[in-house]
């Protein structure tokens, strides 16, 4: 009694001392903390215990309550008091009581195989509980973060600018948005789950039904890319047609399997109607230009014909600088009259296979006057034995396109390199592959700067630099080139160091006979 006695006033003593370390170490190491005091309350608990009669006092029970509960919160926890537990049976029957061993196992063994039992299930139980909440506070946080994904995307849908509509694999409608409804002029709620045809009916620009003919989603399925339509017509519920353009998209669920499409589409009605009075300002003032300017250029060519009138050699530069002028102009509104074409998608092509070596050769002899003119060489820079990859090549040289428009590719490209080139040599040479012929225009003139090059083809566009600003020009020219090089299916691109000269390489798709 008098060791029980001891140790209860030791552990009071200690209890009181880390008492007020507890404050502390709470907010730093709460588990740490609670393990510390549940340890104070059990060391309590085994001397009230030892009192009461150990194993035969009605608290003993207490201890499978501490265990099976403690391995709930936590397995560390739930270990200790098991250990504590088994190690004051230790104490106390073979300390205190001086027992042997065997009468220890024999008195004390089915309390210490229930004690281990019970704390090894309770673990099993408690591990499952704690697993389960975790998975349902996850399940919690992955809900309240694809609701609030939801709203995010809801109100994106809602209060974006242009009209959205998504269908499923079965062409019915399963998004449709407020932009859409105010395009369109049907409700949501009547739309979902309808099918799209019913709902869009859509028309290209030459009134065939684009839903039955040439359904974009159905595009995007096939490719797994995205499409772009801007000839799209929208007939109006009880008022005129709308105008529309849009993108579509593939939607894809997790395994990349298509599950549908969506479209982004806007009105463009004001836009093209904006476009059509352009397109006509301009043609109609380019064909009321082009009248005066060539009866003009004709009187000046008329007086400074020494046939036809004499002048003196002042009066004959005024009028050759108010030709070159009126040649300017006149050059112009013919640009300006094929861009306008080109916008308008009515610049019209007769394709035919061709020899591009014999159109090169014929653009050559036409600008060899004003390329020696500038003390240039141009020439023709053949390859009497063309190869694709060491193999020769099996079938014509000939080329699929418009004859007469490659030629105006061709008088461009040849026309600029002579333009900035002088005492130099400009060089036209073609490489074929199997599906392309590559011409290039090579010069050896000022070059055009590196932060040039990616603007060279965008309308208007010219290099601001000394050589530029001497030559001058309208800024459509390599505009004209580039549409009308991808018309075909071609490419152009440049290659410039400045100072060095410049490259110029387009392809032509190769005929197929």
């Amino acid at each position: 009694m008098n060791d029980l006695i001891r140790i209860t006033a030791g552990v009071s003593i200690f209890g009181i001392i880390t008492f007020f370390f507890s404050f502390s170490l709470n907010r730093t190491e709460p588990r740490s903390n609670l393990l510390l005091q549940s340890s104070f309350v059990l060391a309590y608990f085994f001397v009230i215990l030892e009192m009461t009669g150990s194993t035969n006092s009605f608290y003993f029970p207490l201890i499978y309550l501490f265990l099976i509960l403690s391995a709930f919160y936590s397995i560390i926890v739930s270990t200790v008091i098991l250990v504590a537990t088994i190690s004051y049976f230790f104490f106390s029957e073979l300390y205190l009581k001086n027992q042997s061993i065997q009468n220890f196992f024999i008195t004390n063994g089915s309390n210490l195989f229930a004690l281990i039992s019970v704390t090894f299930f309770s673990i099993f139980l408690g591990f499952r509980y704690r697993e389960s909440i975790v998975e349902k506070n996850k399940l919690e946080k992955y809900t309240k973060s694809v609701s609030a994904d939801r709203s995010k995307d809801e109100a994106i849908f809602s209060n974006i600018g242009d009209g959205i509509y998504a269908v499923n694999t079965k062409r019915e409608m399963i998004l449709f948005n407020p932009q859409a409804e105010k395009i369109t002029g049907w409700k949501q709620k009547d739309v979902i789950g309808l099918p799209c045809k019913k709902i869009m009916n859509l028309k290209n620009d030459q009134s065939i039904s684009v839903c039955e003919k040439d359904c974009p989603a159905l595009a995007v399925w096939n490719t797994g890319e995205n499409v772009v339509r801007e000839d799209l017509c929208y007939p109006g519920r009880g008022k005129s047609d709308i105008k529309l353009e849009g993108t579509y998209a593939p939607i894809k669920d997790m395994d990349g399997k298509v599950t549908g499409a969506i479209c982004v589409f806007r009105d463009v009605t004001k836009k093209r109607e904006v476009e059509r009075m352009r397109s006509e300002f301009v043609s109609t003032a380019s064909h009321e230009l082009r009248t005066p300017i060539t009866a003009m250029s004709g009187y000046i060519e008329l007086a400074l014909n020494d046939k036809v009138c004499k002048v003196d050699s002042k009066a004959t530069e005024y009028l050759n600088k108010a030709f070159n002028t009126a040649s300017a102009m006149s050059n112009l509104i013919k640009n300006l009259l094929v861009v306008t074409k080109i916008e308008d998608r009515k610049l019209e092509y007769t394709i035919t296979n061709f020899a591009l070596k014999d159109l090169a050769e014929e653009v050559i002899e036409v600008f060899q006057k004003k390329a020696k003119e500038k003390n240039t060489e141009l020439k023709y820079d053949s390859n009497p034995d063309p190869t694709i990859k060491g193999k020769v090549i099996g079938r014509s040289l000939d080329v699929h396109a418009d004859r007469e428009q490659i030629r105006e590719v061709l008088n461009n490209l040849v026309e600029n390199a002579i333009k900035f080139t002088k005492d130099g040599t400009i060089k036209i040479s073609i490489d074929y592959d199997n599906d392309f012929a590559k011409v290039c225009v090579a010069d050896s003139g000022v070059g055009i700067p590196e932060n040039g090059q990616k603007h060279l083809f965008e309308k208007f566009y010219q290099v601001d630099n000394t050589a530029t600003r001497e030559v001058g020009g309208t800024g459509l020219g390599l505009y004209i080139t580039r549409s009308i090089v991808e018309a075909f299916g071609g490419s152009i691109r440049v290659e410039s160091v400045e100072g060095k000269g410049s490259k110029f390489f387009f392809t032509v798709p190769r005929s197929l006979d």
